[in-house]
């Protein structure tokens, strides 16, 4: 397996498409991913040509984003586009394209094997570009995630736009203006994932005794709101500002653990105060499921995807051969007052693996075993070679 990677920052489209493809020349890839900011619009069909006919994919998919990385090189807000290939020997890649009709429709395990080529048995990895304006993407993950059980599913909503009609999506020679484009991988290779949420727990865990739909009414027998109003006032003063500009809360994942660290939580965003007792929250909760508080800075952001990183790494027999990234939009500069920060961080700790990606609108990834579609956060893919028998 070859994977290579490459960005460039030229306004011009022609020389931009022309310095990506240059970057990544060899052997026609089995996969080539595409990311491209708005500046090289509104005729991204010539920029999709331009690469079709330097580097003949087998299989081609992208979108349009506000912002792209590449190798070492988060580009925010200028010109910007990325290219990933790949040359997967032993793996089959079936790009395709869902609508909202397709997930009313496609009924049967059948179904959804004809229309994404690939059997739930087969255990396969996704990679998937939504559109935001028309694509119910919340509900189609968890048909997905019910259809193939086990399977893996990483990708990010595309960012270029903010009113509907104007973001791109790209599949082959086709340039779409709606749904979802992804491609499936099965065969002989491995995936591993990293969803690190920017966040880190204050307080201690806490019971939910009383909710409904999205509102925790009780937390431990009392009215939640009281209870972040004792925990904001046994704080430090730091996490007291950290309170008050941006709270949330996270859902134990795993409520058999007798501790919790990170990526054991889903974490959501604490939305605002019900009748004065109450808190809500963006996601549907019940009364029994174990929650805690968190915030999220800079500092908090580098340590949990650091500790991710480790551990993920230390289980490895072999590095990865290379990645996908797909960042929230306000985790570069805006968070970390620098540039460069999370590319920079999977970099360093894992040199030589060639990873593209793009500034997202919501990013797409598992944590504990189901697909979420996350904000703040940075959610990463990395390939592996199949292990010798």
């Amino acid at each position: 397996m070859e994977i290579r990677a490459s960005v460039s920052t030229a306004d011009d489209s022609t020389k931009a498409a022309i310095e990506l493809c240059e970057a990544v020349a060899g052997e026609a890839p089995d996969l080539a991913i595409l990311y491209v900011s708005p500046h090289h619009g509104p005729d991204y069909g010539e920029f999709v040509g331009r690469i079709r006919d330097a580097l003949n994919p087998r299989n081609l998919i992208g979108c349009t984003c506000q912002s792209v990385i590449g190798p070492g090189q988060e580009v925010e807000e200028g010109p910007g586009a990325a290219l990933w290939t790949a040359c997967m020997p032993g793996v089959r890649a079936f790009p395709f394209v869902l609508d909202q009709n397709d997930f009313m429709t496609l009924t049967t395990v059948g179904d959804w094997h004809d229309r994404l080529g690939v059997k739930p048995e087969d255990i396969p990895t996704f990679i998937i570009l939504p559109d935001p304006f028309t694509l119910q993407f919340n509900a189609s993950l968890r048909i997905m995630d019910e259809v193939f059980p086990g399977s893996t599913i990483v990708g990010g909503v595309t960012s270029a736009a903010r009113v509907p009609g104007r973001n791109r999506l790209f599949v082959n020679d086709q340039v779409l203006r709606l749904g979802m484009v992804g491609v499936s991988l099965t065969g002989d290779f491995w995936v591993s994932t990293i969803v690190s949420q920017g966040c880190r727990p204050i307080g201690t865990p806490f019971v939910i005794t009383k909710a409904e739909a999205n509102i925790i009414f009780e937390l431990g027998g009392r009215d939640a709101y009281s209870v972040l109003r004792d925990l904001h006032d046994q704080s430090s003063a730091s996490d007291q500002a950290l309170i008050r500009s941006g709270l949330h809360i996270g859902r134990a994942i795993d409520e058999h653990l007798e501790q919790f660290g990170p990526g054991d939580f889903l974490v959501r965003n604490v939305a605002g105060v019900v009748e004065s007792k109450g808190l809500a929250v963006t996601d549907y909760l019940r009364a029994g499921q174990t929650v805690q508080f968190h915030v999220r800075d800079a500092e908090s952001a580098d340590s949990e995807m650091r500790a991710l990183l480790a551990s993920k790494l230390a289980k490895m027999a072999r590095p990865p051969v290379g990645g996908l990234l797909f960042n929230c939009n306000a985790r570069g500069a805006e968070m970390f007052g620098r540039p460069n920060h999370d590319i920079g961080l999977i970099s360093e700790m894992i040199p030589n693996c060639p990873v593209a990606g793009f500034f997202a609108a919501g990013e797409i990834g598992p944590v504990g075993g189901r697909t979420f579609v996350h904000g703040f956060t940075s959610s990463l893919i990395l390939f592996h070679e199949a292990q010798a028998e």
